[in-house]
């Protein structure tokens, strides 16, 4: 599973981004072995999920999962949209989203916004 992930500069919410990241985990296929995240920023963002992959390593890896992070530009999400499984966009209340949001909505990926 591809998971692609966005968030604003302000959002640094760690137990919202731990529920999107069940949210994606319960969607997995039971046969698929790979769950990586694929972040498009900013900094703030990528740091938690760092944190969440290796927390979860050996976790997921009991369970014959194996989970990677890799940093990425927004247009590399754009050009490979057909292979995001599901993508999480993060913000506080009051701001707006990110263009992917609409774009991934379009092209039939299941997308989740979290607001806190």
């Amino acid at each position: 599973m591809i998971v692609g992930i966005q968030a604003s500069r302000n959002f640094n919410d760690y137990p919202v981004f731990l529920r999107a990241m069940g949210t994606a985990l319960s969607m997995m296929d039971k046969d698929d072995p790979n769950f990586y995240i694929y972040s498009a920023g900013p900094f703030n963002l990528n740091a938690l999920a760092v944190e969440f992959a290796n927390v979860s390593e050996r976790n997921l890896k009991l369970r014959g999962i194996s989970v990677k992070f890799k940093k990425i530009p927004s247009s590399w999400i754009k050009d490979n949209i057909s292979d995001i499984d599901y993508f999480a966009y993060f913000s506080k209340p009051g701001e707006g989203s990110s263009d992917i949001v609409d774009y991934a909505d379009s092209n039939g990926v299941e997308v989740g916004v979290y607001r806190y």
